[in-house]
């Protein structure tokens, strides 16, 4: 993950994940017969976790706005702990790749924000409007807000005042009202 992160999934080769892992190239290929089954796992691992992160912190039955901090809190607290694996799975590319069940995985997340929106839409909480393009919209407020979530950089989706700054601001544009 951190080689396809550094050099994306293009611009690294087998040997490239081998060298970083201290291994044969050949011992990949036993586990993974193409760099692309490679870069599907590890999608399906860290976007698997992402969403379990979710939904283990939101509660379905709590009013939208309840619900929306806890799924931004969620994802800010993914994107500080694990900042090579938010960078892999948001910052890239991955159709080239993916299967039928990496695309599962992705498809999981967008039904779950999905359902999230239709619901706070229907309860008359969230505005009118596509929900596909509201949860791009709140999406990449989040993955604009996290970008500097690497090595060296200053750590804003861990720091709990900008997550609260930066979710409050995002909350006033998909309120209803």
């Amino acid at each position: 993950m951190r080689t396809f992160t550094e050099n994306t999934f293009a611009g690294s080769s087998m040997a490239d994940v081998a060298q970083r892992a201290g291994v044969a190239v050949g011992s990949i290929y036993r586990h993974f017969p193409s760099k692309e089954s490679l870069g599907n796992a590890v999608y399906q691992l860290w976007k698997g976790r992402a969403l379990s992160a979710i939904v283990a912190a939101v509660d379905p039955m709590a009013p939208s706005r309840t619900a929306f901090a806890q799924m931004w809190r969620a994802l800010a607290r993914f994107a500080a702990e694990h900042p090579d694996a938010f960078a892999f799975l948001e910052y890239q590319q991955h159709a080239a790749y993916l299967d039928s069940s990496g695309q599962a995985t992705a498809d999981e997340l967008t039904a779950f924000a999905r359902a999230f929106v239709v619901r706070g839409q229907q309860a008359g909480e969230i505005r009118p409007g596509p929900p596909d393009m509201l949860i791009a919209l709140a999406y990449g407020a989040l993955v604009g807000f996290t970008r500097d979530v690497h090595p060296g950089a200053p750590p804003s989706a861990g720091d709990p005042a900008l997550v609260t700054a930066a979710e409050e601001a995002v909350w006033a544009m998909l309120r209803a009202g």
